[in-house]
């Protein structure tokens, strides 16, 4: 009797732990990644490759951290943007000359913030005088997932913003939108 006993509880369990496993399926990530890879730096490097500029350039992280009164007024005169809390990561690529009207800056949008309203904000926000003497008259913002790019340079030195636009789909991704 022990013996039947044992038999029927080995079928038992087997047959519970084959039909507990019949139920799951394994889950599939099917949305694409949220974020970008590589660094601000890296990609304004990377798209400078792609398109690029007759002038001799270079580009600077910026920190987001600093809260003294120069590190503010690099922040807005960069990005656009009052409130560097909606960004974890920043960089800029400008002329080493000051009198050439060029500044491409990329962003990474913080997780839970609209990229498409930081976009905006970072384009009503900023100066194409910056340089007092000259001035951009060509400027757009785009973006891909969690990266966003504003492009903003004076038109006589043969370039355009679409250009910069076009060699952020190459290197990041195909534009969300662009503004």
């Amino acid at each position: 009797m022990k013996k039947y006993l044992s038999v029927f509880l080995a079928a038992a369990l087997a047959l519970s732990l084959f039909s507990g496993c019949a139920g799951t399926k394994p889950t599939e990530t099917t949305a694409p990644a949220a974020t970008v890879d590589g660094t601000m730096e890296e990609l304004l490097n990377e798209i400078v490759t792609e398109q690029p500029v007759e002038f001799a350039g270079g580009v600077e992280t910026i920190d987001l951290t600093d809260t003294s009164e120069e590190g503010l007024w690099l922040i807005k005169n960069t990005t656009g943007l009052d409130n560097a809390g909606v960004l974890t990561e920043a960089a800029v690529f400008e002329p080493m000359i000051g009198s050439i009207a060029f500044s491409m800056v990329m962003v990474r949008v913080a997780p839970g913030e609209d990229i498409k309203s930081v976009a905006e904000a970072m384009k009503s926000g900023i100066n194409p005088r910056k340089w007092v003497c000259v001035e951009a008259d060509d400027l757009l913002v785009t973006g891909y997932r969690d990266v966003v790019m504003l492009i903003m340079l004076d038109t006589s030195y043969d370039l355009t913003a679409q250009s910069f636009v076009d060699a952020f789909g190459k290197v990041v991704g195909e534009p969300e939108f662009v503004i």
